[in-house]
């Protein structure tokens, strides 16, 4: 008799009544009575996977589940499941799958994982496939391509998602569900850490997805799914390694991952490096160029990169908990910036040799994480729970700005996020689940530029998601609950502002002779009371299968933010933004004087209607998601017409009277508080050639407006198109993006031109001595066009890398 883990001897004590081994066997095919290979048979409740072999059969042996629930789960069908009930007594269990059109993929981000076309809300997932095609360095360019989901692109470097017009604190970036906890969110010049080495698809929840995330979802949620803990029996040992080199800046990339395991213990280990030299680029890398600009290189975007994983689990029919531990090292330029704030002419009587080497200098960003993360599932544990799921994550993260081989500012941030969840038995046909959430980081910023002062955030929340299906309907109700509270250390402003005019005033401009009166001169101590907000979110849905293979699916929510820290406490110069930036605890008036903000902040408070059309059987088909968001109190920032000077600049000012429009320094920009109207479409459709030959075209568009302004940076009119052939084991695509004219600007933001971008991938894949060998070529901006993002903060100094090609291999094993 084999023996009993410690796991199943505990359930057993808390079951009442004793259960009989069973044997369920069944088999799955496709209407036509082909099998379908490669299902993946699971018994809900378990741990337990049975995948078809070639004939279509599934089995499974000595099972004690008293209340057997099977769920099917094919890329290529519809999700099947079937509920037998309390059995005891062997099982034969077939399937016919229905086929989809569209890869069907079970969302782990959401927190009852419907698959893709099950989902109430609008989400897209990009398997492990196709996310090894498009990979790119960063998760914003990794993901821009997709409907709704665009990049902050702060050079080849760093960029983030942005869906749907929201970036920073409004979008969650999580890993496995946990919140990376990096400062990303903080500003455009900080890279996401998550890395993508092992993942096996990437999430992107477009919309609000508070009820599970918290207010830093309001906007939507990427998460990177991975293999750090192992959640599932392994026997021997499996994995990939992968090596590519790019054209555009001499990129040198390695990864492997590799996962094993005997009996209940399985272990997994993964790593990267990466090393880039300067991006190339068609033209200059500013927009207006100086003289002296080289051409054809964007300087300081080199990055060198390390990363590696380790995790352990213990597995069991009743469950699973797992430990894993990171390590990043990353150090990357930031393109566009120098610090010698336009003095020149301290370089003039440099040498050739020496020339090149102060051109060298700039910003470096050096990055050290330490990232421990235990994740845990138990399943039926009491009467009344289906399943318990315990996730943790405790992260050390630095980055020091190392500024012309000094150091500078030194960002810290040590942060902590658990997650409860408890899944409870149907109730009157209801089923769903009710968690606590707790997080915790301390953040600092010490040196020049710590345009942030020093703080601790807590939050802690209650949520609950309920869903129930009715013929062919399913409905799905929510709410959370949610305490985000603020302590920031005492902090001096200082602000030494010049007035400037619009760009239509600029025959007013010669009136100003640099007098006294248009400088104001600020150093003020300020002591910062706690903040606190509670924060509620309710959300309901249905998805409906009008008819085979077509589905409406509308969502109405109102969900609520709170500021984060920099939109709170930001009072200093940004450099990254190149801003000086003013946040809400602060009143400014318009000549710059600062005080105390007596008035309050408010939680953004958002209401959100997502209706969401869906065909996914048959040779064509599509989905069209169109949104629309009304806010109160929505945060945004507001270019003043300020210019912030240093005390060398401002004395400079007044000694050479020099016009505002020649005047260097940074733009302050003030975070405030206004009505907001967001809306757009995202559409994509694909269709059929041939059984070889797929065309799939995309589209997306958003309109945003505050108090009658357009918010700075919206993305623009984008449609793309892809023409795709696969044939044994020749993979081959092509495919454009355009991008229209972004004139509809905020007040003191440049326009950008519109642009085409082509790429291509070919890939073939072979077997040999029992390895699956992948040799890949991809190409990105074949055309070689100056291409400038409009959502970047570098878009008139950083553009898009020029034509790079990329060749690698892959070996799975």
């Amino acid at each position: 008799m084999k023996m009993r883990s410690l796991l199943s001897i505990t359930i057993a004590g808390l079951l009442s009544t004793p259960v009989l081994a069973t044997t369920v066997t069944g088999k799955v095919t496709d209407p036509s009575g082909k099998p379908v290979v490669g299902a993946e048979v699971t018994i809900e409740g378990t741990r337990r996977v049975a995948v078809t072999g070639e004939d279509g059969i599934y089995r499974f042996d000595d099972v004690t589940q008293p209340h057997i629930h099977l769920h099917v789960f094919s890329s290529q069908f519809i999700h099947g499941d079937n509920d037998l009930g309390d059995v005891s007594t062997d099982q034969n269990v077939d399937f016919v799958l229905k086929p989809a059109s569209v890869e069907n993929i079970v969302v782990t981000a959401t927190a009852l994982q419907s698959s893709v076309l099950e989902s109430v809300t609008p989400v897209t997932v990009i398997g492990a496939e196709k996310l090894r095609k498009i990979e790119a360095p960063t998760l914003g360019e990794t993901l821009k391509n997709s409907p709704g989901v665009h990049s902050t692109y702060f050079g080849p470097v760093a960029s983030s998602p942005i869906i749907r017009g929201n970036d920073g604190p409004r979008v969650k970036i999580v890993q496995n569900g946990l919140d990376v906890s990096d400062v990303s969110r903080v500003g455009p010049d900080h890279n996401v850490t998550t890395t993508m080495a092992s993942a096996t698809q990437v999430e992107v929840l477009r919309g609000p997805a508070t009820l599970q995330y918290g207010s830093g979802a309001i906007g939507g949620v990427v998460n990177v799914v991975d293999k750090r803990i192992p959640q599932y029996h392994v026997d021997g040992v499996e994995g990939e390694v992968e090596a590519s080199y790019s054209t555009v800046n001499e990129g040198q990339y390695t990864r492997g991952d590799v996962t094993g395991g005997a009996g209940n213990i399985v272990w997994h280990l993964d790593g990267f490096y990466r090393d880039t030299d300067n991006a190339d680029i068609p033209g200059y890398a500013s927009a207006e160029p100086d003289d002296d600009e080289e051409k054809g290189v964007l300087e300081n975007s080199a990055m060198e990169t390390s990363n590696i994983v380790a995790g352990l689990s213990y597995v069991a029919d009743e469950g699973y908990l797992g430990f894993a531990v990171e390590q990043l090292d990353n150090e990357y330029g930031v393109p566009g910036h120098s610090h010698d704030h336009g003095h020149e002419e301290e370089h003039e009587d440099e040498t050739e040799e020496e020339h090149e080497e102060h051109a060298e200098e700039g910003t470096l960003l050096d990055v050290d994480m330490t990232r421990y993360q235990v994740a845990g599932e138990w399943h039926s544990p009491i009467e009344g729970l289906t399943n318990i799921k315990f996730a943790g994550a405790y992260t050390d993260y630095e980055h020091a700005e190392i500024e012309d081989g000094e150091l500078g500012t030194v960002f810290t941030n040590e942060s902590s996020d658990m997650r409860l969840s408890l899944y409870h038995e149907e109730v009157k046909g209801w089923h769903g689940v009710f968690g606590l959430q707790a997080n915790h980081s301390d953040y600092t910023a010490v040196g020049e530029e710590a345009f942030t002062p020093a703080n601790t955030t807590s939050s802690y929340a209650l949520y609950l998601i309920e869903q129930k299906v009715v013929g062919d309907v399913t409905f799905e109700l929510g709410g959370r609950i949610e305490r985000t509270s603020y302590d920031a250390d005492d902090s001096e402003v200082e602000l030494h502002a010049l007035h400037v005019e619009d760009d239509h005033d600029e025959d007013e401009h010669d009136d100003h002779e640099g007098d006294d009166e248009d400088h104001e001169e600020h150093g003020t101590e300020f002591s910062f009371p706690d903040y606190d907000f509670t924060s509620t979110s309710l959300s309901a849905g249905a998805n409906w299968e009008y008819v085979e293979g077509q589905s409406v699916a509308i969502t109405l929510s109102r969900s609520e933010r709170a500021p984060s820290q920099q939109e709170l406490f930001s009072a200093g110069q940004h450099l990254a933004t190149e801003s000086f930036e003013v946040g809400l605890v602060f009143d400014m008036d318009d000549e710059g004087h600062i005080e105390e903000n007596l008035r309050g902040v408010n939680e953004e408070v958002s209401t959100n209607l997502d209706i969401t059309f869906r065909k996914f059987t048959g040779n064509w088909g599509y989905s069209v998601s169109f949104f629309y968001n009304q806010a109160d109190d929505y945060i945004y920032q507001s270019n003043t017409g300020l210019i912030a000077l240093s005390e060398e600049e401002e004395h400079e000012e007044h000694e050479e009277e020099e016009a505002h429009s020649d005047e260097e320094g940074y733009p302050v920009y003030y975070f405030q508080q206004a009505d907001a109207d967001i809306w757009g479409v995202e559409a994509e459709t694909y269709f059929d050639i041939n059984n070889n030959v797929r065309l799939t075209v995309f589209s997306d568009y958003i309109d945003a407006e505050v108090e009658s302004d357009n918010l700075p940076r919206t993305p623009p009119l984008r449609v793309g198109s892809e023409l795709s052939y696969v044939n044994n084991g020749l993979t081959a695509d092509v495919g454009f993006t355009w991008y229209d004219a972004q004139d509809d600007v905020a007040d003191f933001e440049t326009t950008t031109d519109g642009y085409t971008l082509v790429n291509a991938n070919l890939q073939y894949e072979f077997t040999g001595e029992g390895v699956d060998w992948v040799v890949f070529a991809k190409g990105s901006n074949l055309t070689d066009e100056e291409a400038r993002v409009h959502t970047s903060y570098l878009k008139d100094k950083a553009p898009l890398p020029g034509r790079n090609l990329t060749f690698g291999v892959r070996a799975l094993f």
